[in-house]
């Protein structure tokens, strides 16, 4: 379903030839201006929805977007989701919280369909747009970081960090963490597959931002990257066809232990950066254990999953059976909207892997953005078993961008499929 008429006029009319705007041109501002806002996440609702807001309003008016379905699957699954969570916030014991909760998390499921839509139209230069977009974002909140956590500006130390932790612009140091991966993903890939100047750059830009990650001393997002990074590691290797591509391999793979331990030299010569990683590296961590620690907590959240079906109202679990949410998205998820709503998200998770996986095997012009947003999302669904995941807008983007890429491609019959397979 396109939603472009076929004669809608490309430029806005009435107004003189000079001053007219392409719609798509517009349309492509606004969505690399979303993007770009994406990383500012202080609270909820963040600043940058609302400008997301006006992408999702305007995209469709300017008839720039293209359903395919892929998008539509999986957004009646979260409309559903939705539906099954608000009838769930009946039980919660603070339904306002609760309601904006859930109205939060239909507007991000909204905004995933808006850029699916969007990418499946002219799939090609639009994701990588978003993408771009995207890294630039990281660089933003990465830049925040290190003014706080360095005190470059000392009074920024608590607006950006958290419990001697860098969180940027975010409002936690793990969400950070796990937002900055899909541009590390992102950029691993120039290294590897782009032309060598442009291999440099990626290279170059990788390393603030992998700084940044390992100064939120966040084990979830130190093994979740890196989980990304081997599978789309895995996939080129597996793709390859040339001598060339396992020699830039092998390069690649020297400058980035190289960088690696750069960065853990240039970190750990600051006291507080080396006596904290210390103590994060050590998987037995006191908040972890007995019946007030995480995993005590998902023993908790796991009995209630059984005891109620229609689950218990969202928030329920933090105001009345323990002091903070499971750190599991996949039981908040059974508990906020009962066993169908838990399975209906375990669907649109196994739902999306399976279409970027297919997606990104496929030897097409879109395999680079398809290989990343897989292996970025791939990342993002295995740390929702530690943290609850639901409301990261970066795990809503790797998914509208999986989505759209997946509408986009052509079936293998398809005589397109043999073209792409060409240039590719």
């Amino acid at each position: 379903m396109r939603t472009e008429a076929a004669s809608a006029p490309e430029f806005y009319p009435g107004a003189p030839r000079s001053l007219a705007i392409r719609r798509s041109t517009l349309a492509g501002v606004l969505v690399a201006v979303a993007t770009m806002l994406s990383t500012i996440v202080f609270s909820e609702p963040a600043i940058a929805d609302g400008l997301m807001v006006v992408v999702i309003g305007v995209l469709p008016v300017l008839g720039v977007l293209k359903f395919g379905k892929a998008s539509f699957f999986n957004y009646s699954a979260w409309l559903a989701l939705f539906a099954l969570g608000f009838v769930g916030t009946m039980l919660s014991t603070t339904f306002p919280t609760a309601f904006v909760h859930q109205l939060v998390t239909l507007f991000l499921a909204t905004g995933a369909f808006v850029i699916a839509g969007y990418v499946a139209e002219d799939p090609e230069p639009r994701a990588k747009l978003v993408l771009s977009c995207y890294v630039i974002a990281c660089l933003i909140a990465t830049a925040a970081a290190f003014v706080g956590y360095f005190r470059l500006i000392p009074s920024t130390y608590e607006l950006f960090t958290n419990y001697d932790r860098a969180r940027g612009t975010f409002k936690d140091p793990n969400v950070y963490s796990a937002a900055v991966a899909p541009a590390i993903v992102s950029l691993v890939w120039v290294m590897l597959r782009g032309r060598p100047k442009h291999a440099l750059v990626a290279a170059a830009v990788a390393f603030p931002l992998v700084i940044g990650l390992l100064i939120s001393f966040s084990r979830g997002a130190w093994i979740s990257t890196a989980l990304s990074v081997c599978i789309l590691i895995g996939i080129v290797l597996f793709r390859s066809r040339r001598s060339t591509d396992f020699n830039r391999f092998g390069k690649v793979t020297i400058i980035g232990i190289v960088g690696l331990m750069g960065a853990l030299a240039l970190a750990t010569q600051i006291d507080q950066v080396r006596d904290l990683l210390s103590q994060r590296a050590n998987l037995d961590q006191s908040y972890d254990e007995g019946p007030n620690g995480r995993f005590g907590g998902q023993q908790k959240a796991r009995a209630l999953i059984v005891e109620h079906p229609f689950g218990i109202g969202t928030h329920t679990f933090r105001d009345t059976y323990h002091h903070e949410e499971p750190h599991n998205v996949y039981l908040t998820m059974f508990l906020n909207a009962g066993w169908l709503g838990g399975l209906l998200y375990v669907l649109s998770v196994v739902a999306t892997l399976y279409l970027g996986l297919r997606t990104a095997l496929q030897r097409t012009r879109l395999q680079g953005p398809a290989v990343i947003a897989f292996a970025s999302f791939a990342g993002l669904a295995f740390e929702g078993f530690v943290i609850d995941s639901d409301h990261w807008r970066h795990f809503f983007l790797m998914a509208g961008l999986i989505w759209g890429l997946a509408d986009a491609t052509p079936p293998v019959s398809d005589p397109r499929r043999r073209a792409d397979d060409v240039e590719a």
